[in-house]
C-alpha cells in the first residue's frame, strides 16, 4: 500500500492541536447536557422507559454528534478516539440504550475503512450531510449472511439474531460469506433494500429500547461494488487488527457511563429522598458514617474504572494514528489496555449499580424511580462476550508476554 493511502486510513487530527482540544471539549459539553436531558426524560416520565428513543437519536443528529468519527473536510466533527469514547460514556449514563446505539453507528461509521478510498470518502461525507445513522448486522456468533453470485450482481440470503440498533439504521452494514469459495466480506446497504427484515423482536431485561433484534435477508440484490471481500479491502491489515480494540474500547464506555449514571443517581437518591436508620447517630443519611464510607469505596472503583477507560482509549488512539504502519506491540499493548478496563468495570460496575441499592434505601426500589435500569443495561450488554475471557487475555500478557490474536471479540 502506498504512504499516501495508508496516511488516509490512518485515524489523524486535520486542525491544529489546541483547536482540537478546544472542539472535543464542546463536543463532550454538549454531550453532558444531552445526557442529562435524556436522564431527566427517563426519571420524571417513566412511561418513556418503553417507548422508543427516536426524538433523543434526533436530538444526537441534529447535535453533529453521530458525525464524530468523520474528518471536518468531509462534514464531520472529527474527535480523536479518546473524546469518541468519552462522547459515548456520556451519553450512555444518561440513557443506557440511547449510549449503546450511538456507540455501535460510530463503531460501524469507523469500519468504513474497509471500503475503497474514493467510496469510503464519498460515503462519509453522505452520512454527515444527510446525518445518516448506521448499524450493523455482524455477529459473529452466527452463521453469516451467505452472497451468491447471479451475472453481474449477487443475492444474499440468512439471518442475524442480534443487531443492535437496526430499527433505526438508514444504512446496514452485513458481514457475509461469498457462497462459490467462503471468503468473507461486507456489504452496507440501505435498510430498507428490498428483501431485508427487521424483526423487532428485542425483548431483553436491559438495553430495551436499543432495537437490538434480529435481521433477515431473503434473495436480497446488491451490485458487485457494494461487496468488498475482506482480501481485497484497502484497509489491509489495519482494517482487521483494530476491529476488536475499536469495538471493546467503546463498550468498556458504555459500561464505564453505565457505572457514572448509577453513581450520580444514587447520590442525588441519598440527599433528596433516603433516610437516616433508626440505630445511626446521623441526622440525614448523607452524613451517616456507614453510607459515606461506602459510597466513597463506591467511589474509588468507579475511578478506577474511569482511569483504566480513559487510559484504554489513549492506547487505541495511538493505534488508530499508526495506520497501516501499526506495530505488533502498539495492536498488543491496546488490545490488552481495553480487556483490563473491560474485565475491571464489568464486575465492579455491576457491584456498584447492585449495592447502591443498600444506600439508598427500600423506597429507591419503586418502580417509579426506575434505578435498576443501569444494573440491567450493563448485565444485558456485558454478556455480548464472557467476561471470564478477558481475564485469561489479560492473564496471558501480563504473565506470559503474550498478545491476543486477532479475533471477532479480541
Amino acid at each position: 500500500m502506498s504512504t499516501s493511502n495508508s496516511e488516509s486510513i490512518a485515524f489523524a487530527t486535520e486542525r491544529p492541536l489546541q483547536q482540537q482540544l478546544e472542539v472535543e471539549e464542546e463536543a463532550l459539553a454538549t454531550a453532558r447536557a444531552l445526557s442529562e436531558k435524556f436522564a431527566s426524560i427517563l426519571d420524571s416520565q417513566p412511561e418513556q422507559r418503553q417507548v422508543l428513543p427516536w426524538a433523543q437519536l434526533a436530538e444526537l443528529k441534529e447535535s453533529g454528534l453521530t458525525t464524530a468519527v468523520i474528518p471536518p473536510s468531509r462534514g464531520g466533527l472529527g474527535l480523536r478516539w479518546p473524546a469518541i469514547g468519552k462522547v459515548v460514556r456520556e451519553i450512555a449514563a444518561g440513557d443506557g440504550s440511547v449510549g449503546a446505539v450511538l456507540g455501535y453507528h460510530l463503531m460501524q461509521l469507523f469500519h468504513l475503512r474497509r471500503e475503497p478510498l474514493e467510496r469510503w470518502h464519498a460515503l462519509e461525507q453522505r452520512i454527515a450531510e444527510q446525518r445518516l445513522w448506521l448499524a450493523g448486522v455482524v455477529n459473529p456468533r452466527d452463521d453469516d449472511v451467505v452472497a451468491r453470485r447471479e451475472g453481474d450482481h449477487w443475492v444474499l440470503n440468512g439471518r442475524k439474531n442480534f443487531c443492535t440498533g437496526n430499527g433505526f439504521a438508514d444504512l446496514l452494514t452485513l458481514s457475509v460469506t461469498r457462497e462459490e469459495d467462503g471468503a468473507s466480506g461486507a456489504v452496507l446497504i440501505p435498510a430498507d433494500r428490498e428483501g431485508v427484515t427487521r424483526l423487532h423482536n428485542w425483548e431483553a431485561i436491559g438495553l430495551e429500547r436499543s432495537e437490538s433484534g434480529s435481521v433477515v435477508l431473503d434473495n436480497v440484490e446488491i451490485s458487485a461494488e457494494e461487496l468488498v471481500l475482506d482480501s481485497d479491502s484497502p484497509g489491509g491489515n489495519f482494517a482487521a487488527a483494530v476491529k476488536g480494540p475499536v469495538n471493546q474500547s467503546l463498550f468498556v464506555n458504555f459500561y464505564t457511563g453505565y457505572t457514572q449514571g448509577a453513581i450520580f443517581a444514587t447520590k442525588r437518591f441519598v440527599h433528596e429522598y433516603a433516610r437516616a436508620w433508626l440505630r445511626s447517630s446521623a441526622d440525614t443519611a448523607s452524613d451517616d458514617i456507614l453510607n459515606r464510607a461506602r459510597f466513597g469505596e463506591m467511589w474509588v472503583e468507579f475511578q478506577a474504572s474511569v482511569a483504566l477507560a480513559d487510559s484504554a482509549l489513549e492506547k487505541v488512539q495511538t493505534l488508530l494514528a499508526a495506520g497501516e504502519s501499526f506495530s505488533r506491540a502498539q495492536r498488543g499493548e491496546a488490545a490488552a489496555a481495553v480487556a483490563t478496563a473491560k474485565a475491571h468495570v464489568a464486575r465492579k460496575g455491576l457491584t456498584i449499580c447492585s449495592e447502591a441499592f443498600e444506600l439508598m434505601g427500600a423506597r429507591a426500589t419503586a418502580s417509579r424511580y426506575g434505578l435498576d435500569r443501569y444494573w440491567r443495561d450493563l448485565r444485558t450488554h456485558s454478556l455480548h462476550d464472557p467476561v471470564v475471557y478477558k481475564f485469561v487475555e489479560v492473564g496471558d500478557f501480563a504473565l506470559n508476554d503474550q498478545y491476543a490474536e486477532v479475533g471477532a471479540y479480541q
